[in-house]
């Protein structure tokens, strides 16, 4: 039965839904530009349900899409289990509608089911039956636009803050910002608190988890060759554990981005400092990324990530490095390293040729500090021991990407995970990791 589903998952991907070639679909389906359609005099039945015209300038919109995935672990935990199950498959509906009441107001919904089959250990971003992953209102003026509700949020280079694209359910946030812009120059203020998941219907948790994320964010505050965007981030956390305990913490992040593109070189830098308190101690600690690329020609590009993550050093003060809500594939979809406490080279190699994409990249893991443990994306502690070894883990990755159109994208991406130093040493006998996923999208 399962093979049945995954080949009509895979056969759903040569499906289109017209041949729209002036109209392409974002990330997160807000942002679709709709006016393509408004101005066709014979609209078809996919661009009326794309856009139908309402009173007073205003129109509606419709959308969707469906994700479906077959992923597959070869010793995930860099041991052997027989009993385990290997492989499992994903599926993901998203539905929305989009209503413009007229030019200045904006009603925004998108329903959710994500589920999961083959797999018993579940983690909170495996299932969940259906659920409101978005729902926001918005005052859109010239210069200003107000938001409040539920919306998936992300921010700058969304090392810090993003929609958590990866696993099986989306990150959303219940908040309110506004946001003023000023021709390339925006400043964003908001405040807000996650979304907790649960796995059945309509049972997700608004406000009950003591966390909250508020900020400002001034993006590109120098414009032109060079381009500058300054942060502030404040959170709070009810109860968070890391290798040093269990405790409440209220964390500041001030952080600068810099990024710039000189002929075929572009790069993309940022810089975090946090303080703060963790229980009674205090909190001293930052992250600094290099992202360099050279576009070779118009298939190949060569680049180069390199990240130094704080860990902590003192009993007396935190040092490790909270990413605060990152995107859940933070070293690919493999998911086994989170951006805490950790060195790492990453070096790849993107290859574009038509409809076609093709990835490659070698990442070496370091722990910062001999006395933290090893994080995963959601902070979690994946791995502890003492040791005075840093060499975690070497990494190879590969992705291969084909949209069929707009409408249908079908992508392969796996990771071989080869255990170094330390996890040999906290691991005895550990193994080779296998990761594999593949994934059929469809979108109208």
């Amino acid at each position: 039965m399962r093979v049945v589903l995954f080949l009509f998952m895979f056969g759903c991907s040569f499906m289109t839904f017209g041949q729209e070639k002036d109209f392409s679909f974002s990330l997160l389906r807000q942002e679709d530009e709709i006016e393509p359609f408004a101005s066709k005099e014979e609209r078809s039945f996919y661009q009326d349900l794309k856009y139908t015209p309402l009173f007073y300038d205003g129109f509606l919109s419709f959308g969707g899409s469906y994700r479906g995935q077959f992923e597959y672990f070869n010793n995930e935990e860099f041991s052997f289990s027989p009993n385990r199950e290997n492989g499992w498959y994903l599926h993901r509906i998203f539905l929305h509608t989009d209503l413009w009441l007229n030019k200045n107001f904006r009603v925004f919904g998108e329903l959710g089911s994500s589920l999961i089959s083959g797999k018993e250990d579940l983690a909170p971003v495996d299932r969940d039956q259906l659920y409101v992953n978005q729902l926001f209102a918005q005052f859109i003026s010239e210069n200003l636009t107000i938001t409040a509700g539920r919306e998936n949020l992300k921010l700058g280079s969304k090392r810090l803050l993003d929609p958590r694209e990866g696993p099986n359910v989306r990150r959303a946030f219940d908040h309110l910002s506004v946001k003023w812009m000023s021709g390339e120059r925006s400043f964003l203020v908001f405040g807000g608190s996650p979304m907790v998941p649960r796995t059945g219907v309509f049972d997700n948790q608004d406000f009950q988890n003591q966390e909250w994320l508020w900020g400002a964010y001034i993006s590109k505050l120098l414009t032109g060759d060079f381009s500058l965007d300054v942060y502030y981030l404040g959170s709070h956390y009810g109860s968070i554990t890391y290798e040093l305990g269990t405790e409440e913490e209220l964390r500041h992040s001030l952080g600068a981005r810099t990024w710039r593109t000189v002929g075929k070189w572009r790069y993309d830098n940022e810089a975090v400092l946090q303080f703060g308190s963790f229980g009674e101690q205090d909190i001293l600690a930052w992250t600094i990324s290099f992202n360099i690329k050279n576009q070779l020609n118009k298939k190949n590009q060569l680049g180069v990530k390199t990240e130094l993550i704080s860990g902590t050093t003192s009993e007396n003060t935190l040092g490790t490095f909270n990413p605060l809500y990152p995107r859940g594939a933070y070293f690919g979809r493999v998911a086994r390293f989170g951006p805490a406490n950790l060195i790492d080279i990453h070096p790849y190699w993107n290859f574009r040729s038509g409809k076609f994409i093709m990835e490659i990249d070698y990442d070496v893991f370091w722990r910062f500090s001999t006395d933290d443990a090893v994080y995963g994306p959601p902070m979690n502690v994946v791995l502890e021991g003492e040791s005075n070894h840093r060499f975690i883990a070497q990494q190879i990755g590969t992705i291969f990407n084909y949209e069929f159109s707009p409408f249908a994208v079908v992508e392969l991406e796996t990771n071989f995970i080869f255990p170094a130093d330390y996890i040999e040493e906290v691991r005895p006998g550990a193994k080779t990791l296998l990761h594999m996923v593949i994934t059929t999208e469809i979108r109208f």
